[in-house]
Order: structure tokens, then C-alpha cells, then sequence
């Protein structure tokens, strides 16, 4: 039943580094974090996991989302995301929050592309399931970083790509562990799948960037995009996904990719702190 009392009640207000370290600190179960632009914005960026629902469509979408959930809400500068939290507070959403400044005032990662980026390797493909197809993505990401450390000029780029390469070891590692899979049902891939975790092509992502890593910066920044939409891709099937240990799978894989996205966030503010 809807709450009209809500719409004359002001909506919580959070500050970008509130909503990150809200973001960055939470299992990816807990939060539903809403994009309320239109899709050529969202298109242009959007904050990574950010479900798409243009202001016009939140009173006819709103049963597709959790009222028990944590629901932060953003649009470009806290407008419309107004607007749309007290849609959701007037049907008895647990806890809304408006996002200060919407996203001009964010200061954190940002993903690109439409809302189906990367879908297209989740319908496709001779995966046996969802597990078959997340290992083969995460597997396709450590072979670019490998085909990348062989193009590298320097020591220390080499070195930090291979490192990233390790992590996506832990990655698959952590996927056997969790969901213990049968072994035939764990893929048998190797360096000429072009499958990644952000729904990318290994090959055109290579010959794209390698003239521009000059330095372990420059490394740096790609693997932050990379993972970034990754992040973002993994958060989206999660929502997306009927099935609760699909759901689960998915969800892992998010907060998996929020670890990975600290790790090079700390080793490129070092890099850039001298």
C-alpha cells in the first residue's frame, strides 16, 4: 500500500564519500543503487552495479526493486533523484538515500556503455552455466594481462601486470571453493579465448591499448576501466538474475571485483604519490 504521508517527508541526504564508502564497505546483496537519467547519460557514465530507471518509468518500475534493501538513488545533480526517492519512500522502502550533488558531484570510478554491455556473452556462447561462463570471463581477463606483460617495455609494468594476472587465479580459485563445481563442468581454456569479465574483447582491447602503456600508471589506469566494468557488469546480472544461486554468483563476483578495485587504487595512489 502506498504511503502518501512519505511524499511530504524529505528524503535522507548522503554525501558522495558517504555513498562510497557505503558502496565500496557493503555486500553487494544489501544495496540497490539507482540511476535515474536518461539512457544517453547513463551511456556517457554511471556510477559501476547502477541499475537504469529514467525518473519517467520509477512509478510503473517500482515493484521490480527490494523495499528492504539500502536504495541509494542519483541522477546528475540531486534533482530528479529527489523526485524518485520519494516514490520509493511513499511504498515503504526500508531506507533511501539521495546522493548530494547527484553524479557532478562524484569523485569515484565510473562505468560506460549501455546498461546491456557485456549480456550478450550470458546468452551466447557454448557455456555450460553460469559458473562455466564467469570462470571463462575471469580467465579471458588474466590471458589479456598476460598477452600485456609480454608487450611491456619495463620491469615494473611487466611485474604489475603479471601481479594483476595473479589475482584473476584467486578469482577462480575462490569460484571453485564457493560453488564446488563438478571438474567437467570447470573449463578447459586457454590464451586464445577472447571472452573477459567486462564483456570486452581481448584482442581488440590489445591492439587498442598496448601503444599507450608507456608506464606503470598508464597500466594502472586500464586495469582500474577494466575491472571498473566488471564491477558493473557483475552487479547488473546479479540484479538481473531470477535464479538465487545464479543471484548468489553474481553477487560474489561483485564484491570480488570491489577487492581487486582497492588493491589498484592503493597501488596507484603510491604510484602517483612518488
Amino acid at each position: 500500500m502506498m504511503n502518501w504521508k512519505s511524499f511530504f517527508i524529505p528524503a535522507k541526504k548522503i554525501s558522495p564519500d558517504e555513498a562510497k564508502n557505503l558502496l565500496e564497505n557493503s555486500p553487494a546483496e544489501n544495496i540497490q543503487l539507482i540511476d535515474v537519467r536518461q539512457t544517453k547519460e547513463y551511456e556517457r557514465e554511471h556510477l559501476p552495479g547502477a541499475i537504469l530507471i529514467p525518473i519517467k518509468e520509477v512509478m510503473v518500475r517500482v515493484a521490480e526493486l527490494d523495499p528492504d534493501k539500502t536504495t541509494l538513488v542519483y541522477c546528475a545533480n540531486g534533482v530528479r533523484s529527489k523526485a524518485a526517492c520519494q516514490v520509493f519512500m511513499s511504498h515503504n522502502f526500508r531506507e533511501v538515500y539521495n546522493l548530494t550533488g547527484g553524479i557532478k558531484g562524484w569523485n569515484g570510478l565510473m562505468a560506460k556503455g549501455a546498461e546491456s554491455l557485456g549480456m550478450e556473452f550470458f546468452t551466447s556462447g557454448d557455456f555450460k552455466n553460469s559458473f562455466a561462463m564467469a570462470y571463462t570471463m575471469e580467465e579471458g581477463m588474466q590471458q589479456l594481462y598476460y598477452a600485456l606483460a609480454d608487450k611491456a617495455k619495463g620491469v615494473k609494468e611487466k611485474d604489475l601486470l603479471i601481479r594483476l594476472a595473479s589475482f584473476e587465479d584467486i578469482h577462480k580459485a575462490k569460484l571453485i571453493s564457493d560453488f564446488k563445481p563438478d571438474e567437467a563442468d570447470i573449463p578447459k581454456t586457454d590464451s586464445t579465448g577472447n571472452v573477459m569479465e567486462g564483456g570486452f574483447n581481448k584482442e581488440i582491447i590489445l591492439e587498442h591499448f598496448s601503444p599507450y602503456l608507456h608506464d606503470a600508471e598508464d597500466v594502472l589506469q586500464l586495469a582500474m576501466m577494466l575491472e571498473t566494468q566488471a564491477h558493473d557488469l557483475y552487479s547488473r546480472m546479479a540484479h538481473k538474475s531470477s535464479d538465487p544461486e545464479t543471484k548468489k554468483l553474481f553477487q560474489h563476483l561483485a564484491d570480488e571485483e570491489k577487492v581487486h578495485l582497492g588493491f589498484i587504487a592503493k597501488e596507484l595512489d603510491k604510484y602517483l604519490s612518488g
